[in-house]
């Protein structure tokens, strides 16, 4: 599906709006002062800072090329120290719809240092500037700016020219780092009509100035915003995209009417948006093919009546057929045919293709249309609104969410780009309705464990590591992502420096079942022995050391991608010539609404202390609002955690 809608194609012959502007920082003039400045005022934490982000976005037009609409780019941005040299590289991003194309000109810039008290000017060269191609509708201009020291300040100018124009990229008003001063421009010709819609949590209203181009007749309407000193937006834990969360405004065409030539509405409901992508060729033509793979997938299905069963393995043959190139998408690209015969295809290839062998081997399956994670969350209707697409394969009166474009995804265990709140399920008549795409079952992370204390302050164990569901397609993913040696030695890190011995891994490629790792591990330094008296945590390197929330306030939602639990079940041998003189007491702690909960249960008996430490979430998503009750939850959670037992000798 194309990421772009196709340009207008307007006879105006005297359209003509000029792209003078005025600038408060002139291109080139950088001050010693802003060489000089050492830390960023009010966020000395701030590795870089825009000095200036500038955007100008307006409309020409000419005869040869038509109705075009430019954005000018202009920023300056200072580096306090290493870890801001990523603010010296720009990723520009260019769109393409058939004939149609964004292209980026006037690319220049200049690097500043300081070299004994003189400004020295390093150009940025053009061939250092790279274009590479994403994906069939998506190009990329790059560069990185050059001789980027610690304290420099770089800066950089560029022009995108748009036949789309009808869409207008999203004015960003808040990045990582702080800005302090920040201009954008939006000039909007009185034939287009659009809905503005703010983000964020700033507070910013533009100034409006209308005009009339007496030469031509021409009203424009010019918003201008004029922000200084934006904090930064820092990234926090439990975020699926902060870029949802950054202040900024989004332009949605609603309507264009040239008096007396043309008038097109653009106003859709989600409905319309549907049908427009069931109705493309690259989408629904692609559901109905089915000739290039029925022979091979019949062979695969041969004596398995069984739904389930038949899902599963469909799903399974189209992992093992087509590999996934990267590329994603909501229409094929090249064609599901090809790339069942190439072995490779975009993310659309493969599951419209898994949806049409579901539909062949009789389990009634559905496209559902997904914005990923880091796409955002798709609020009007706009046929950019979503840029992937799973299938829904419908048993008995549920549904199950099937992607095929990992080699560890299984029957509703979706990747985690597509776990992003809702998605919309296209009937075979072209008609939608909202489907949840978050995981309805808690995956679990279940350790048991057998600890012998050794006379050293040593601990040994026997270990189980039991993954379900999502937290089994993250472990295997990991797992297989290198070599095991790799991965044990990370594991061993990650532990607290264990020493690990006789490692198992079972059920690698049985995605149905339950991923289990078993081994011993050997931990020095795991207790201390003060007076003769033996101290630990019963959770040993496992507990909760440290509270994820620290802000004091929240406007984000925290989200944990899925549901889930963390149980713990540890068993500790008392050494031989001791007895316990405390344990920590049971605990239950419950969230408000249930959406959470915390146990904690230990006994003795004899000579073994038996633990059960328990961490459940029962909802992906806990809305801001519940913040307070999660961070005071985890408050407790690591306090209790920490909590020692006490042996004495008998």
């Amino acid at each position: 599906m194309n990421l772009k809608i196709k340009s207008i194609h307007l006879i105006v012959a005297l359209l003509v709006l000029g792209s003078g502007h005025a600038q408060d920082f002139k291109f080139g003039k950088v001050s010693m002062e802003e060489l000089q400045e050492k830390v960023y005022p009010g966020d000395s934490s701030a590795s870089a800072a825009y000095l200036l982000k500038k955007r100008t976005t307006y409309y020409t037009y000419n005869k040869s090329t038509g109705l075009r609409l430019i954005t000018e780019i202009h920023n300056r941005i200072k580096i306090y120290d290493k870890d801001g040299f990523d603010y010296a590289s720009e990723i520009i991003n260019l769109y393409e719809s058939g004939s149609a194309d964004e292209g980026v000109s006037s690319i220049k810039g200049y690097t500043y240092t300081l070299e004994d008290g003189e400004i020295v000017e390093t150009k940025l060269d053009k061939k250092d500037i790279f274009k590479t191609e994403q994906s069939k509708n998506l190009n990329q201009v790059k560069f990185t700016m050059p001789n980027v020291k610690e304290g420099s300040v770089v800066e950089f100018e560029y022009r995108i020219t748009s036949p789309f124009v009808q869409s207008i990229d999203e004015f960003v008003f808040q990045h990582g780092i702080p800005i302090k001063k920040l201009e954008a421009e939006m000039r909007i010709l009185e034939y287009f009509k659009f809905n503005q819609r703010t983000k964020g949590f700033l507070s910013f209203r533009p100034s409006v100035r209308e005009f009339t181009d007496h030469t031509i007749g021409t009203n424009v309407t010019e918003l201008t915003f004029d922000l200084e000193n934006i904090p930064a937006l820092k990234d926090e834990i439990f975020v699926s995209n902060i870029a949802n969360y950054r202040a900024g405004i989004k332009f949605e065409i609603v309507s264009l009417e040239v008096p007396g030539s043309m008038y097109e509405s653009y106003s859709k409901t989600w409905e319309d948006v549907v049908k427009t992508i069931y109705r493309s060729s690259s989408f629904g033509d692609e559901l109905k093919r089915k000739n290039y793979f029925e022979e091979e997938l019949d062979a695969v299905l041969a004596g398995t009546s069984d739904p389930y069963a038949r899902m599963g393995k469909v799903l399974s043959f189209v992992k093992q057929k087509v590999k996934w190139n990267s590329y994603l998408g909501v229409g094929s690209n090249e064609g599901t045919r090809k790339a069942f015969k190439d072995g490779v295809g975009s993310s659309a290839d493969i599951n419209l293709m898994l949806i049409s062998m579901l539909n062949h081997a009789n389990v009634k399956a559905y496209p559902v249309l997904v914005s990923t994670r880091d796409h955002g969350v798709p609020i009007f209707p706009t046929l950019e609104g979503f840029n992937y697409v799973v299938a829904a394969a419908k048993i008995g009166d549920g549904y199950h969410l099937l992607d095929a474009t990992n080699s560890f995804t299984a029957i509703d265990v979706l990747p985690t780009r597509a776990l992003n709140w809702f998605g919309r399920i296209i009937s075979e008549d072209g008609n939608s309705d909202i489907i949840d795409l978050m995981p309805k079952e808690k995956s679990s992370d279940i350790i048991m464990m057998n600890v012998d204390l050794t006379d050293d302050g040593a601990i040994t164990a026997k270990f189980r590591q039991q993954f379900t569901k999502n937290n089994a397609f993250l472990f295997r993913n990991l797992y297989n992502g290198g070599t095991e040696e790799s991965f044990l030695s990370d594991l061993e890190k990650e532990n607290g420096d264990v020493e690990i011995n006789g490692y198992e891994l079972k059920n690698n490629f049985d995605l149905e079942k339950p991923i289990m790792q078993d081994y011993e591990f050997y931990k020095e330094d795991a207790y201390e022995t003060i007076g003769g008296k033996i101290y630990f945590s019963p959770l040993f390197h496992f507990a909760v050391q440290e509270n994820p929330f620290k802000a004091e306030t929240r406007e984000f939602p925290v989200d944990y991608g899925f549901p889930w639990q963390d149980r713990h079940m540890i068993t500790i041998n008392i050494p031989e010539g001791y007895k316990v003189e405390h344990l920590p007491e049971p605990i239950s702690m419950v969230l408000p609404e249930s959406l959470g909960k915390f146990t904690y249960n230990i006994s003795s008996m004899q000579d073994k202390i038996s633990v059960r430490v328990e961490i459940e979430m029962n909802t992906p998503v806990f809305p801001p609002h519940y913040y307070l009750n999660l961070k005071e939850f985890y408050r407790q959670v690591v306090e209790k955690e920490s909590e020692k037992i006490i042996l004495a000798k008998i």
